[in-house]
């Protein structure tokens, strides 16, 4: 066989070795990965575990605070006089010559050495002094020469209360023992004052601050005044009398209104 033949039959087998070697393997195509969900990240400890700051202390204001520390009154003091027979028969009197009422002042200083949540203590006094008189009926011809009388009530009133609310504003009930002192005459004479005389008292108010330091207060106050009895002796164109008449016991009502301080 001459040398072209056998060339022709090679042509085949390179070229089939040529596709072969330049052939690429197609890629193989994985499924892709399921990704997993992300985890918090626990916060980095930066120190010992603290606990919260205790809430500050809120200071007590004065709708919580319980009645007091003090307080002074002053006050318009209006008695009820007893204008019974009784009081007017020693004094040579009818009983339409006495006066019923009187006007004065009262002055007050009261503390409250034990305080509660809503009650506390009070300890103090009063000076009570008082007046009331009576002319004669000027359309009376039987009384136009009847003098003008006048009584004269005053006390000393120590007291102790109990007293409920809070410092802005409170009542109070309270009492003990008054030196109290009265005397009824003609105005235009030298009436002679007895002794004082000590008798109980008890009643009871309240009082409302209508600012920090100032209230508009009132009392309501029974007096019991004992016997008093005659002392002296003077001597008048009608003959002998006691200088100070004998007096029964009795009773007086007070009521008084005006301002407080503290």
């Amino acid at each position: 066989m001459t040398l072209a033949p056998r060339f022709a039959l090679l042509l085949p087998l390179v070229f089939a070795g040529a596709g072969v070697a330049g052939a690429q393997p197609a890629p193989v195509q994985s499924a892709p990965a399921q990704s997993a969900p992300a985890q918090p990240v626990p916060p980095a400890a930066t120190g010992p575990a603290t606990a919260p700051p205790a809430p500050a202390a809120q200071p007590m204001s004065a709708t919580s605070t319980p009645p007091g520390p003090f307080a002074l009154d002053v006050r318009v003091a209006m008695p009820s006089f007893n204008t019974g027979s009784t009081l007017a028969d020693p004094l040579d009197l009818r009983t339409d010559q006495l006066p019923s009422r009187g006007l004065g002042l009262l002055f007050g200083a009261h503390v409250y050495p034990l305080r509660g949540k809503r009650m506390s203590l009070g300890l103090g006094a009063d000076i009570v002094r008082t007046s009331g008189s009576k002319a004669p009926d000027p359309e009376d011809d039987t009384a136009a020469t009847d003098p003008t009388i006048e009584t004269k009530f005053s006390a000393f009133v120590p007291q102790v209360s109990l007293n409920f609310g809070t410092s802005r504003g409170w009542s109070y009930i309270g009492g003990g023992y008054a030196w109290t002192r009265r005397s009824t005459g003609d105005v235009d004479a030298e009436v002679a004052e007895g002794t004082r005389l000590m008798g109980l008292h008890y009643g009871g108010g309240a009082r409302w601050f209508i600012s920090p330091h100032v209230a508009f207060s009132f009392d309501l106050r029974f007096y019991r005044i004992p016997e008093q009895a005659a002392e002296g002796t003077t001597t008048t164109t009608g003959g002998t009398i006691a200088a100070v008449p004998f007096q029964p016991k009795s009773r007086l009502f007070l009521m008084s209104a005006g301002l407080s301080f503290k």
